[in-house]
């Protein structure tokens, strides 16, 4: 009976579940090798049928069995409901995990038993009844009748075992290995090359498409309020605002002040002007009388003067009357640019700018026949009144960047102190700029100066908010303004404008219109139902037809598809293939901003 008690043990671990008497040499009565496509119910309906109480389950990997959690915490149920003991012994890994989650002792193997140590008495395992052998049995006297053989039988019998051994042996020698015909090989391979081609041709086309889809511009704009959080607690807390709502902060620092040097614009001439003669020419039939200080215009804007009234006489005989006269060189161009030595130029043409009259202007005009001469340059700059009030109005127009640079830099510092991270808000309504105090010595107008310094006091305040408060705000809303079988691809969270609506001073409330860019997409994923009807659309269309046709179809797809890019299988196939499962689609999406 020793042979009907199972020769295992579990290999000794510590597993929990298990009785304190039985924990470290756990030995079945009865093992149960599951297939891998048993049942919970299946392994159940074995072990209840066992009066064994010691029972191990040998299941294999990836089988059913372990692939539910809850299938394992029923069988453990039903077990402890049976007052049975039972082991899961199992190589897989995973399976092992949820076994073990399920409360089950769970070992890897089962280990062959030592006969020769154990000192356990044979038994019968208990509720199984002996089983009478087949064969018969072999009294003594049987034994003893048996017929004996002599010693020339058994030489006769060797004898021929050799003769035997021997003729196997020469057959065994006769087996030749033949070599094949080369060409005969040669053809055979070529054949079976060409046939599985063929094969791969017509059973394995394939087509993958790269599609780019056309994206656009999405500027979403909503209307949000930026509240006191300190009167607005209520208002910034609730979560049932139509608008977006932010906590906003006042930003109320000291007066800034500001120094800058302003560049002196005013001249003073100390050289000579270069001086010289002119001769003018009256083309007309009348005398032309000029009074003193005509101005005469060189083509590269300098001026000149005549220094006395004078008259030219006119044209007679067809001749045109002409008058030597002396001109003296103004200080500065028309381009208020000293002429100083730029005024001795050599032999020119004159024309004179009061002469509004085109027709006028070719019927008076000047020539120098030498060059001119004297020209010295000595300019002084000066302060003049002119400067001053230049300077005031630069501060007036700077005074705005300057305040946002000045609140931008105190928000920061403000940050580092009480460890925050809020955002000036910069809109030029939202900023209170105080009357400005400007100072400047007034005494150095008329002093020689090439410079002069300017100083400016002012108060400025605003408020600041949390930026990526609003921004998550604003992205929460945006997916929602994208255009129909679109959807948002990026969203540019470092740029967005304002453009001011209202304020309330005493509530604590600005609104402003914030307008925030993202880029939507056309929805083409095959996951989607926009995306998977289109796909569909195309290559129900392109199924079959040949690739250079297929791709002009899909060009035409211009609302939909920027670029695409077809690649076939075998790479010289021809064609798209007729069956819509070997075409593949390959969606790359762009991220830039356009």
């Amino acid at each position: 009976m020793d042979n009907l008690r199972p020769r295992f043990t579990i290999k000794k671990t510590k597993i929990s579940g298990l009785p304190q008497n039985i924990e470290d040499d756990f030995v079945p009565e009865n093992v149960i090798y599951a297939e891998i496509d048993d049942e919970i119910t299946n392994i159940f309906d074995r072990i209840k049928q066992l009066p064994s109480t010691n029972i191990a389950i040998v299941i294999p990997k990836r089988a059913q069995v372990l692939q539910s959690l809850i299938n394992l915490k029923i069988l453990k149920k039903k077990i402890h409901e049976l007052k049975k003991t039972v082991v899961i012994v199992t190589a897989d890994a995973q399976g092992m995990q949820l076994v073990t989650k399920a409360g089950l002792p769970c070992v890897e193997k089962l280990i062959e038993q030592n006969a020769a140590k154990t000192d356990l008495p044979p038994k019968t395992l208990r509720g199984e009844k002996p089983v009478r052998l087949s064969k018969k049995k072999i009294s003594i006297s049987e034994v003893i009748q048996s017929p004996q053989t002599s010693p020339f039988q058994n030489f006769i019998q060797n004898i021929r075992e050799r003769i035997r051994k021997r003729k196997k042996d020469k057959m065994e020698r006769r087996f030749i290995v033949v070599t094949p015909n080369k060409q005969a090989l040669f053809t055979l391979v070529l054949v079976t090359v060409l046939l599985l081609l063929s094969v791969a041709y017509i059973a394995l086309p394939g087509a993958t498409i790269t599609i780019t889809p056309r994206s656009s511009v999405l500027d979403a704009s909503f209307n949000v309020t930026f509240a006191d959080a300190v009167r607005n607690s209520a208002l910034v807390e609730s979560s049932r605002n139509e608008n977006i709502v932010v906590a906003s902060y006042p930003v109320n620092p000291p007066a800034f002040t500001r120094s800058f040097s302003y560049n002196a614009t005013g001249k003073e001439f100390k050289g000579e002007n270069a001086r010289g003669i002119i001769t003018i020419t009256n083309k007309s039939t009348s005398p032309w009388d000029l009074v003193a200080r005509t101005r005469f215009q060189t083509q590269d804007g300098l001026i000149f003067r005549i220094q006395e009234a004078v008259r030219v006489p006119p044209t007679r005989g067809g001749i045109p009357g002409t008058l030597d006269v002396e001109v003296i060189a103004d200080e500065f161009d028309v381009n208020n640019q000293a002429i100083s030595a730029r005024g001795n130029i050599g032999p020119t043409t004159f024309f004179l700018p009061g002469l509004q009259n085109s027709e006028n202007r070719e019927k008076l005009t000047g020539e120098s026949k030498a060059p001119m001469s004297g020209g010295i340059t000595q300019i002084i700059k000066i302060v003049s009144e002119e400067d001053i009030n230049a300077a005031k109005q630069q501060v007036l127009r700077e005074l705005k960047t300057w305040a946002v640079e000045d609140l931008q830099k105190f928000l920061a510092e403000d940050n580092l102190v009480k460890r925050r991270n809020l955002s000036l808000l910069s809109d030029s309504n939202v900023i209170k700029i105080g009357e400005p105090d400007i100072k400047i010595d007034t005494t150095l107008v008329g002093q020689n100066a090439e410079k002069f310094e300017v100083t400016v006091t002012y108060r400025a305040s605003s408020i600041a908010f949390d930026r990526s408060e609003l921004v998550e705000r604003l992205k929460a809303r945006i997916a929602n303004r994208a255009d129909p079988d679109k959807k948002i691809l990026s969203i540019d969270e470092e740029n967005f404008t304002y453009k001011f609506l209202d304020e309330n001073v005493q509530a604590g409330k600005v609104r402003l219109t914030t307008t925030m860019r993202a880029i939507q997409i056309y929805e083409l994923d095959e996951d989607q139902e926009n995306g998977r009807r289109f796909l569909k659309k195309i290559s129900d269309h392109i199924a079959g037809l040949k690739v250079d046709e297929a791709l002009s179809y899909l060009q035409r797809q211009s609302d939909e598809i920027a670029r695409v890019e077809i690649k076939t299988w075998p790479i010289w196939a021809p064609t798209i293939p007729n069956i819509a499962d070997n075409i593949k689609f390959v969606i790359e999406e762009e991220r830039d901003l356009q």
